[in-house]
């Protein structure tokens, strides 16, 4: 099982990314997917250079741009919407929890509640 990293708000997520990507070539992934703010060579190599394939779309100001394919890409909005929703618990946007496990609790608690509102 993947496990989430917590990062202080103000750092940058791509000091995190070489990990997050490791461990997505760890546990067999086929594809890594990411928004513009990772867009940058360094992860892209790793990624492709372990035989995965990598979604992540090419800033406004990249001069070299491929092709990703966005019909998969468009996929990930229903990852978004999911995350938005575990977001509306003020618990898990402000993050009262301090620490590590409490926080993963109380997002494991949204996640229930979500699950409920299509259950029932």
């Amino acid at each position: 099982m993947l496990k989430p990293h917590l990062s202080p708000g103000q750092a940058s997520d791509h000091k995190y990314a070489p990990d997050l990507s490791a461990q997505a070539i760890a546990h067999s992934a086929q594809t890594v997917v990411c928004d513009k703010g990772y867009d940058n060579d360094m992860l892209r190599r790793q990624i492709e250079g372990a035989g995965l394939e990598s979604l992540i779309p090419f800033q406004e100001n990249r001069k070299n741009r491929l092709g990703i394919d966005l019909e998969k890409y468009r996929e990930l909005n229903a990852t978004e919407r999911y995350i938005g929703k575990l977001k509306e618990n003020r618990r898990v946007t402000a993050r009262y929890g301090k620490k590590a496990a409490h926080f993963a609790g109380f997002l494991t608690l949204a996640a229930i509640k979500e699950c409920l509102k299509i259950i029932c």
